[in-house]
């Protein structure tokens, strides 16, 4: 056979692959629908593994590894249509957010970053040691927000400022890149509430992986998935658990549009742990 016959034959069999896509596509809605009505859980790794375990019981040992792969693949890809399909169906992303940012009197910062403070009067400043004491004269209503520096993007990110904000559910929601001595700090202001506008074109997150092999690949492959641009990302370890870390990941995108909905509700369901850090506008 030469290996123009080889083509054709090859291009016989992706479009028999393609009608069959279609069709579990369809079959897909169906279960979407369902589960919408039911409330029952998109993702299920069992069922799942099960699955797996049959479909390649009596697969070549040569060619089991890929096709346990593209039926994975299968799998995730179906997912994240029951998952846009599902918010359609019910509204059920189950984040609260506002649309105005709040006003300030009173700004919180650690006294090593008071340089960064150009915006508000010294008179509005609230200098302490450190992000523990910020968080709670947030909490204490004694500031309406707190400023930052998320990141030096010559010599790292913050894990206190990003371990405060996962810890005490506060948000970004302002973002400005400063330059200093010839090098880019990325500045942040936050607050206890979530604040979506329509410019905002930056989503930070946390996410704990579930502890499987492949975990944090399938994530990764989620977000492309979604045409998701991954601007950041960074590790740190999980107090709570040992041998697990939290990810600190910035999305490009804005939470008023469905397909990031969609995403954030994929994140939440098939993570161990998900929070939401801030949404903001950030040029570059």
């Amino acid at each position: 056979m030469t290996l123009e016959e080889v083509r054709l034959n090859i291009d016989k069999v992706d479009k028999e692959i393609k009608a069959l896509f279609q069709e579990r596509m369809l079959l897909a809605d169906n279960v979407a629908r369902v589960k919408a009505e039911t409330e029952d859980a998109i993702y299920k790794p069992d069922r799942e593994e099960t699955i797996i375990s049959n479909l390649t019981g009596d697969v070549d040992d040569n060619i089991k590894m890929e096709y346990t792969a593209l039926i994975k693949r299968i799998m995730e890809i179906s997912r994240k249509y029951q998952y846009g399909r599902t918010l359609e169906l019910r509204n059920c992303l189950g984040i609260d957010y506002e649309t105005e940012e709040p006003e300030i009197s009173n700004i919180a910062m650690v006294k090593p970053e008071l340089y960064i403070c150009q915006d508000y009067s010294k008179d509005c400043v609230i200098a302490v040691d450190d992000y523990q004491q910020v968080m709670e004269l947030i909490e204490n209503g004694e500031a309406d927000a707190g400023m930052g520096v998320l990141e030096d993007i010559s010599y790292g990110v913050s894990d206190a400022l990003h371990e405060m904000l996962t810890n005490s559910r506060l948000y970004i929601y302002r973002c400005s890149i400063v330059e200093e001595n010839g090098h880019h700090k990325k500045v942040v202001t936050f607050a206890d509430r979530l604040v979506v506008k329509e410019n905002h074109n930056r989503l930070k997150v946390m996410f704990v992986c579930k502890n499987k092999s492949g975990s944090l690949s399938s994530v990764l492959s989620m977000i492309a998935d979604y045409g998701v641009n991954l601007m950041e990302i960074h590790s740190a370890p999980d107090r709570k658990e040992n041998w697990n870390y939290r990810f600190y990941i910035e999305l490009s995108g804005n939470l008023l549009v469905k397909e990031i909905q969609a995403l954030v509700f994929q994140l939440k369901n098939e993570t161990e742990e998900f929070h939401i850090l801030g949404s903001y506008y950030c040029e570059g």
